[in-house]
């Protein structure tokens, strides 16, 4: 483990659930904070647990789950700036998710007892926070809602466009993490993600090794999927 910087404060900044927080502030929120860095997969916790601390995201990825009826399901590979476990913050201090971290992942650890000691003459801040957490509970039902509306080839070249900064062109994308986990995250079978990339190829997509996927025309993805600029 390592003890938070500046560099870090600042960072946390940008975070939805920080953001315009000042630097005091933040300093006083992060008190007995630190930094884990994973050098293989690790167990972060697992749903019913009890929340001792909760989690940032500063680099790398995070496997985010959910099992009923026996089965699990991947809710969300969560990336750089995610704040994972803050929902349990507010009610009941457990976990309602699993979450695993992959190799390489840095994570920011947060004391969940002296977090919520800090925040509670701040009235003003637990607001905001609390409000940063309903848009992100909007977003992640537009999400669900979405993918179900999506064929599975629609799903990936959703999922493409989003690893991409190009608005237009040619654009050579990288997959961030393993393909099986991509399926998981978007819902489908592995065997059905490479039939939707097969799809895809009528489309100008090319599979290539490394998992890299090149994209003939952006515009021309967006439009597939319903996400041009009008939309």
């Amino acid at each position: 483990m390592a003890a938070i910087d500046e560099d870090i404060l600042l960072r946390l900044q940008f975070t939805p659930l920080f953001a315009g927080l000042a630097v005091a502030d933040m300093r006083a929120l992060m008190q007995g904070a630190e930094v884990l860095t994973m050098a293989g997969e690790r167990l972060l916790f697992e749903a019913g647990e009890r929340l001792e601390h909760f989690y940032v995201v500063l680099d790398g990825h995070v496997e985010v789950s959910v099992e009923a009826e026996g089965r699990r399901s991947v809710i969300e590979v969560a990336r750089k700036g995610a704040v994972l476990g803050d929902s349990g913050l507010f009610s009941g201090r457990r976990f309602m998710t699993t979450a695993r971290a992959l190799a390489g992942t840095r994570l920011l650890a947060i004391p969940a007892e002296s977090f919520i000691a800090q925040l509670e003459p701040r009235f003003d801040i637990l607001l905001q926070m609390l409000s940063s957490m309903s848009l992100r509970l909007r977003m992640l039902v537009r999400q669900i809602a979405e993918l179900k509306m999506k064929t599975t080839a629609q799903r990936l070249a959703s999922f493409l466009l989003s690893l991409t900064e190009a608005s237009s062109g040619r654009a050579e994308i990288r997959f961030p993490y393993d393909k099986r986990l991509v399926a998981d995250e978007l819902g489908m079978k592995p065997e059905s993600l490479s039939r939707a990339l097969a799809k895809l190829s009528r489309l100008g997509v090319e599979s290539r090794p490394d998992n890299i996927v090149a994209v003939a025309e952006i515009e021309r993805l967006r439009l597939f999927c319903g996400e041009d600029d009008a939309a």
